[in-house]
């Protein structure tokens, strides 16, 4: 019995860790963060249009968010193309490296992004999140400007 116990623990502990795809943040992540940010801030717009996706526990939105002026004009799902049935803040790419910013000092995020304008295109938190497992996309950014 005992041996099954230890091999029982051993499989949980093992698919736990093989689920977990966030690791610590290190001193290069929090340089890349930056580097990307200030790429982000040279940009010569600051109206666009852009899709985003994002799944929380039993939430999942797809919608394509319109900036004007640095702040958000609009918001369409992707799915019906009316505005989200749900009412809530919508992120702006700067609002998303706010995010980003937090997420990189507790740790047990991933990032990736994109090469043009520097913008986080994929967001996960695993394991520091309240709420669960965070996951964000950002892409198709065109500039309106």
């Amino acid at each position: 019995m005992r041996p099954f116990l230890v091999s029982l623990v051993a499989a949980a502990t093992f698919a736990a860790v093989a689920c977990d795809t966030t690791r610590p943040v290190t001193a290069a992540d929090r340089a890349a963060l930056q580097q990307h940010e200030d790429q982000w801030a040279q940009r010569t717009f600051h109206s666009y249009v852009f899709d985003y996706s994002e799944t929380e526990i039993n939430t999942n939105y797809n919608v394509r968010i319109t900036v004007l002026d640095d702040t958000v004009a609009t918001v369409i799902d992707l799915q019906t193309g009316e505005p989200p049935v749900v009412p809530r803040s919508w992120p702006t790419i700067d609002e998303l490296f706010n995010e980003a910013d937090f997420a990189v000092l507790q740790g047990g995020v991933s990032l990736e992004y994109d090469d043009q304008y520097g913008y986080p295109s994929f967001f996960s938190i695993q394991n520091n999140n309240p709420a669960g497992q965070f996951l964000a996309r950002v892409s198709n950014l065109q500039p309106l400007d």
